[in-house]
């Protein structure tokens, strides 16, 4: 068994015992995962062998020399929203893209390119009127960027109008 100290970007630390260098960088990832974040986020964990004579890492370490290691987990709330319930009967929702109500171009109504690959897509309920949002990170997302996934924004007077005239 071996000691190492554990670290994440914002500046927690740890010492803890592990089998080998995998088993640390398995242990920190968990320990990160589970902190208390405001937000959903990529955290870098940073793994470093203590000397057994000191407990101080190496001395001259670098990364790559089997002692030391890095990764990324994803930490904090996974907040998954739900829509809110549609009609009387709570039918499932009838998602539109109306180019009038959502812009866009004609071909494809109410989908927005936000730089490089990522897109927003934008859809309204043809039965209630709320919107939901969802954004794709695509093809060319930055390490640690984490795909914001789905949204929802209440009815507002321009979607209640766009219902009706349905």
């Amino acid at each position: 068994m071996k000691r190492y100290e554990i670290r994440e970007d914002f500046g927690a630390s740890e010492i803890i015992d592990a089998e080998s260098l995998e088993d640390a960088i398995e242990q920190a990832k968990e320990w990160s995962s589970e902190g208390s974040y405001d937000e959903r986020v990529m955290v870098t964990v940073y793994v470093h062998e203590l000397d057994p004579e000191t407990d101080e890492p190496y001395a001259g370490w670098y990364w790559g020399d089997g002692r030391n290691d890095t990764d990324e987990v994803a930490a904090g709330p996974e907040e998954k929203p739900e829509p809110t319930e549609c009609g009387e009967d709570n039918e499932d929702h009838d998602w539109q893209r109306p180019i009038e109500l959502l812009g866009g171009c004609r071909e494809n109504p109410g989908v927005f390119s936000v730089g490089g690959t990522r897109l927003e897509f934008h859809c309204v309920c043809a039965r209630c009127g709320i919107y939901r949002d969802s954004f794709d990170e695509g093809q060319q997302k930055n390490p640690g960027d984490l795909d914001k996934g789905v949204s929802y924004r209440p009815a507002d007077e321009q979607s209640l109008a766009w219902v009706a005239e349905q």
